[in-house]
């Protein structure tokens, strides 16, 4: 369905005449085209379709570059750069490469990006991984945030080069910093980073992953940044502005939900958000040839640019992609003298790396677009590595398409959330029969891809099952169980990572009151109307009924999880103080193999759960009921 502009997006149109991507600047004019993207997360190919995202990325990109204005054109990423998975591993097997995510830092290099905001997928392979990384960039990753100048690195990797604010993104490549500039067309174009707030609540272990790393003023007792970034900020716009810098881009990574939203109402001298990490993206209401034309199936939830104005009554423009290479994000603007806003072109906006955008971005062009030479070259010496061959082998089947989007596990039950808790439950019960394991719950952040089937691959479960989290069992006691269901459905009907996919329980819960996250243990329930749990000898065990904790909350129960939970990742920290009261078991056993042992052992081979589940275990309910 077709989205209705926002009232101040028409208002802004209205304040120019159409602009035409071949006018030219007059001497009080500027315009400027921005490139963008995303949470690409390594994801140089459709792990169900196998098509090539990361050249189809490169062969727009070598188009739209060729209706820049003057040639004026910035490419940025703003952040989650990467994600641990086959692609990103495989760069350990490419002679040239030889280590973990240098595969994706080659691609941004050829691919001219000029600067990264941080995210927090970055860390995920640890802060060595994430150094060399930085080394092997030609462009700066900026963090207003991050203070890196006690991390501490392993011997021999090569140090994390801390560079001075507000230089050049050519002095700064290959450094961390809080601001840059970019000179085109004869103009500076200031830069900021942000990474999210909660970062260290979505790492596994970083004290052990990161340590030394820390954000500027610290973190609270939720491991959130103590300090807001919106001072951060100002503090380089001032920076920025003390050069003659009157064009400021921030690269905002700022997840689905902060501590610290860094609304353009409370800022000023900023001009553009790239706003990335959120479940959803802009677009414009209609297609133009390429421009706005979006892949099959996918709807925007919001204008591209969104319009907003600033602490001084500026316009703000907002813009964001689509994540995993399936768009390019693509705004051209003009300025005047004095760095204000004045003109979007009516072509702004995502356009898809798909062959049908391909070929209407082609007769835009009048020629035929291919992706950059050594570009292919990189892309075909990945997929031929044996780490990335072995992904092909199919290991079962599904009757029905097995969802993995963001917007369905980080909101609600899905069938492959419930697969995936399933395989945990058959796993635990079966490696310690002795702890009648009771339940198993999985964060649907932890879900990354969509299985589409019929046939199942290795590369689709290990993409799907990216970061590989060993799994645990813990006893919890009831007051511990019933904080960690509270903190899955605090956010909701919002988007949280921390959304829990279950087996063995079965939760109804009211989204209209309160919501509770971060809690050790909770004796009153807010918004759960109904906790079941189903014990092990197939008894049921009541621990709310109508929005009461029910019998003796010290009672026990043993849960199969993960270790990111475990260490009070997503704001888990009943399972953090269950694991440092009771212990665990961690027997070194990895999500995928599980998953995979599941399917082929317990399932035969075959997959047959419908989306939602006939039979829903987490049910949203009205409070009228």
């Amino acid at each position: 369905m077709l989205r209705r502009f926002s009232l101040m997006f028409v208002l802004l149109l209205a304040l120019v005449a159409a602009f035409s991507v071949s006018a030219q600047d007059d001497d009080t004019t500027f315009t400027l085209q921005i490139l963008h993207s995303s949470d690409n997360e390594s994801s140089f190919q459709d792990p169900n379709t196998l098509e090539p995202k990361l050249l189809n990325y490169g062969t727009i990109l070598e188009g739209l570059r060729q209706l820049a204005p003057n040639g004026n054109s910035l490419h940025f990423t703003a952040g989650d750069h990467v994600l641990p998975g086959p692609f990103y591993e495989a760069a350990a097997e490419v002679e040239g490469l030889g280590a973990n995510g240098l595969g994706d830092i080659a691609a941004y290099n050829a691919l001219g990006v000029l600067a990264n905001g941080i995210g927090n997928h970055e860390f995920d392979g640890g802060i060595d991984e994430f150094a060399q990384m930085l080394n092997a960039a030609d462009y700066p990753f900026l963090a207003v945030n991050l203070d890196f100048s006690n991390v501490q690195l392993s011997e021999g990797v090569p140090p994390i080069r801390i560079g001075e604010d507000g230089l050049s993104v050519e002095e700064l490549a290959g450094h961390v910093a809080r601001s840059a500039y970019v000179e085109v067309g004869g103009e500076r174009i200031g830069l900021i980073g942000r990474a999210p707030a909660g970062l260290f609540d979505v790492l596994l272990n970083p004290e052990e992953l990161v340590p030394g790393l820390d954000f500027y003023g610290g973190q609270d007792e939720n491991r959130m940044q103590a300090v807001s970034a919106v001072g951060q900020v100002l503090e380089q716009v001032e920076l920025l502005e003390s050069q003659g810098i009157n064009k400021i881009i921030l690269l905002d990574h700022a997840q689905d939900w902060t501590s610290d939203p860094l609304s353009a109402q409370f800022l000023r001298g900023i001009d553009i958000i790239v706003a990335a990490g959120s479940t959803g993206f802009m677009a414009r209401p209609e297609a133009d040839g390429p421009f706005n034309l979006l892949r099959e199936g996918d709807e925007a939830q919001a204008d591209y640019p969104t319009v907003r104005r600033d602490s001084e009554g500026n316009f703000v423009l907002v813009i964001n992609t689509e994540q995993l290479y399936l768009y390019v994000g693509h705004l051209i603007v003009t300025f005047d003298d004095a760095g204000r806003l004045l003109n979007i072109d009516p072509i702004s906006g995502p356009v898809a790396t798909t062959d049908e955008a391909i070929a209407a971005l082609s007769e835009v062009v009048g020629a035929e677009l291919a992706p950059p030479a050594d570009l292919v070259e990189l892309f075909d010496s990945l997929v031929n590595t044996d780490l990335v061959q072995s992904q092909f082998e199919v290991i079962g089947t599904t009757t029905a398409e097995l969802n993995g989007q963001r917007e369905g596990a980080r909101t609600r039950e899905t069938n492959l959330g419930r697969l995936t808790a399933d395989s945990t439950l058959w796993w635990a019960r079966n490696t310690f029969p002795e702890r009648n394991v009771d339940i198993a719950v999985k964060n649907g952040g932890g879900i990354r891809e969509t299985i589409l089937g019929p046939n199942i691959t290795r590369l689709v479960i290990n993409t799907s099952l990216a970061f590989d989290n060993p799994m645990v069992v813990v006893e919890m006691t009831g007051d511990q169980v019933l904080a960690a269901m509270e903190n899955s459905i605090f956010n909701a009907p919002g988007s949280s990572g921390g959304f829990l996919q279950v087996a063995g329980l079965y939760l109804e819960y009211d989204a209209s009151r309160p919501g509770i996250n971060g809690e050790a243990s909770l004796d009153t329930p807010s918004r759960i109307r109904t906790l079941i749990i189903t014990r092990a000898d197939g008894s049921e065990d009541v621990l709310v009924e109508d929005y009461q904790a029910q019998g003796d909350l010290s009672r026990t129960f043993n849960v199969a999880t993960n270790g990111f939970l475990l260490g009070g990742g997503d704001g888990y920290a009943s399972m953090a103080a269950a694991a440092e009261q009771f212990g665990f078991e961690d027997p070194g056993v990895g999500e995928r193999q599980i998953l995979i042992d599941y399917i082929t052992e317990a399932l035969g081979g075959m997959v047959d759960i419908q989306d939602p589940p006939a039979d829903p275990r987490v049910v949203r309910v009205d409070s009228a009921e």
